[in-house]
């Protein structure tokens, strides 16, 4: 994590950074877990809103491989390009299991 834009938004206070980073470690993971469900109920407007969600987390925390991803995906939902779409986020989803160190 690279937590240098994060610092920047929140002034430097060292303790609401910790508090973000605590809260991004518990929700996080849960967030990345539903993406499949709400892939294969073809929620689309739901999926869009969890992708930009992490899009944005993923940025604070200086994930930016994951935010980049997230925003491809978030892309291809809200131009209907579904079609594809649950095998990226299966994908997306081990990846981010097999990296995540909480």
């Amino acid at each position: 994590m690279d937590l240098s834009l994060l610092g920047n938004l929140m002034g430097d206070d060292q303790q609401l950074v910790e508090r973000f980073v605590a809260i991004f470690k518990t929700q996080v993971p849960g967030q990345v877990s539903m993406l499949p469900e709400l892939c294969e109920a073809q929620d689309w407007e739901g999926l869009s809103t969890a992708l930009h969600s992490l899009k944005t987390q993923f940025n604070y925390v200086g994930m930016n491989g994951f935010a980049e991803q997230m925003r491809s995906l978030e892309e291809q939902v809200d131009s209907g390009q579904t079609d594809g779409i649950s095998l990226q986020i299966r994908n997306f989803t081990q990846e981010f299991q097999q990296s995540w160190q909480p």
